[in-house]
């Protein structure tokens, strides 16, 4: 991946823009079957910022020995509910811990235990039966006592039981196993019954979801397709396809697995990308009818403008941009998919509220997935102002790592950063 550092630097330079807007419209020749070839890791994290981000991410562990919630990991340090008892009660997303963790893999094997103890837990809690089987949903663990429920005595409905995406989250938690197996990890640990049952689990939850031209809906009965989960489901499928071959020596189970992410991203191309505008639609509806929101030759009818991105909101119009390009895996592709963060992004960077120098997202997230994006895509310098004012940010001696922040935010901050020369200590 360093290789492919400095070639990422100069794309963004106003003089080639219009050379990589030429070549991203030309067409993409074939990938080498399991190339995890996604756009350059970099060095703008400096090492004390790696390490508080890794001694954050030990304080989300919960440590309860021989409880339930024994290895589970906060999705953030504040609470996310207080219950009339006064007593507070942590969120546990499986989506967001795992982007996590596999962040840290990258950048210290130190955390591999961690990470063992996440996917037992993963293992314990997946659904093993009925409409969600194969997915994590979000638990909480109260403080002190570390009970652990889907849905605590006064919580808004909407969170009991709650998880946000179906397939997104199933996704996850292939890519969590795969990163563990590829950093180091125990095959053993994966080719346990129980940890294998939960991984097949995952992958027959995104079968399940998958419609017949290859994209899947967000979760039964809702007949959308985003691009965000799009991506990462084909990830997944590319994920678990490495897992059915190297640890469980099943290759033709991982050439079928391969053929599905084949034609995930043939439809995602088909129905998604909007080659008239150079640019990703956000979502793609009527699946359930057939409908279709543009031919593979990049046309466009009026249901696409329908799903067009809103060049004034941030969340998901315009990050929705940034996901093809961070968890593509087809380096042809990474010309058109920069151009089409860049022409996103554009409106974000008027001088006096450029949006690296501020918190563009009305929600208050940093979203630090758009400063890998803007490395990604040649604008250094945007990145480092972000990785500078979120710098100080988080490493605010008095609340560090403080809300908006969560643990997911670690997956795309790590991948500024450096691997450790040796394991940080605990926080």
């Amino acid at each position: 991946m360093a290789a492919l550092r400095s070639p990422a630097r100069w794309l963004g330079a106003p003089a080639l823009l219009p050379l990589l807007l030429a070549l991203a419209t030309q067409p993409a020749p074939a990938a080498p079957p399991l190339a995890d070839s996604r756009c350059a890791t970099g060095d703008l994290v400096d090492a004390a910022f790696r390490d508080a981000a890794l001694a954050a991410l030990d304080r989300l562990r919960v440590r309860a020995p021989g409880g339930a919630a024994d290895g589970a990991v906060r999705s953030h340090h504040s609470a996310g509910f207080v219950d009339a008892q006064a007593q507070a009660w942590h969120q546990v997303s499986a989506y967001q811990v795992n982007l996590g963790l596999i962040g840290a893999l990258r950048v210290s094997p130190a955390v591999l235990p961690m990470v063992e103890d996440w996917l037992q837990w993963q293992a314990r809690h997946i659904a093993p039966t009925g409409a969600q089987r194969g997915v994590v949903l979000d638990h909480w663990v109260r403080a002190g006592t570390l009970a652990e429920s889907t849905c605590p005595p006064g919580i808004e409905a909407r969170l009991c039981g709650h998880v946000d995406a179906y397939d997104s989250t199933a996704a996850s938690t292939l890519l969590m196993a795969d990163a563990y197996h590829r950093h180091g990890g125990r095959t053993a640990l994966l080719r346990e019954p129980a940890m294998r049952a939960a991984l097949e689990a995952a992958a027959a939850m995104l079968g399940e979801l998958t419609t017949a031209e290859g994209l899947t809906l967000a979760m039964p009965g809702h007949r959308v397709a985003y691009t965000m989960d799009a991506v990462e489901v084909i990830a997944g499928w590319r994920a678990w396809s490495r897992l059915q071959r190297d640890v469980y020596a099943e290759p033709a189970a991982a050439v079928n697995t391969l053929d599905r992410a084949g034609r995930a991203q043939a439809a995602l191309d088909a129905r998604l990308w909007d080659g008239a505008r150079g640019r990703w639609r956000v979502i793609a509806d009527g699946l359930a009818d057939g409908g279709s929101y543009g031919g593979a030759d990049g046309s466009s009818d009026g249901a696409a403008d329908a799903a067009a991105p809103q060049r004034g909101r941030w969340y998901p119009d315009t990050v929705a941009q940034a996901w093809p390009l961070l968890w593509g895996h087809l380096p042809a592709r990474r010309l058109r998919d920069g151009a089409a963060w860049q022409r996103a992004i554009a409106p974000w960077q008027l001088p006096r509220s450029h949006w690296a120098d501020r918190v563009a997202d009305p929600a208050g997230f940093l979203w630090p997935a758009a400063a890998v994006a803007a490395f990604c895509s040649g604008d250094t310098p945007a990145a480092q102002r972000w990785v500078a004012r979120t710098r100080q940010r988080w490493m605010n001696p008095q609340d560090p790592f403080a809300w908006p922040f969560q643990v997911g935010d670690l997956l795309w901050l790590l991948w500024l950063a450096e691997p450790a020369l040796s394991p940080p200590q605990p926080g």
